[in-house]
């Protein structure tokens, strides 16, 4: 592997718990929501908005998220999504989930690190 094809550890499963992190901070409509997170620091690269969707109605489906239809003076009217108590539930879980993982990462590095101060052995052999 060169050097350009380190390892990179994908986090676009964050995109779910980011949504019900953005929609428990404030209801939004689909086009805020996405805005929204392709602005996180912690989400890699630009959502497209057919995947935030996708994900917007498969969290509805399953009850952690609900929406209903807003009229505005301009334009159609629009979706805005908010959070069920049983989404807030969820990103708890979600949360405790990534700060366990979080201790995992921390734990590897420090041995990682300990490893590099005593010395990398030649893999050349």
């Amino acid at each position: 592997m060169s050097k350009d094809e380190s390892v990179n550890i994908p986090l676009e499963k964050l995109t779910y718990p980011a949504i019900l992190l953005l929609l428990a901070q404030a209801p939004a409509h689909g086009y805020d929501i996405i805005q929204r997170l392709n602005l996180l620091e912690y989400i890699e690269g630009e959502l497209e908005a057919a995947t935030v969707y996708r994900i917007l109605r498969r969290m509805e489906k399953d009850g952690i998220i609900v929406s209903k239809w807003e009229h505005g003076e301009f334009g159609p009217a629009r979706r805005k999504y908010k959070i069920t108590r049983q989404g807030l539930h969820l990103m708890d879980e979600w949360a405790l989930g990534l700060r366990l993982r979080s201790r995992q990462i921390e734990l590897f590095l420090n041995s990682y690190n300990e490893f590099i101060k005593v010395k990398k052995p030649d893999c050349n052999e």
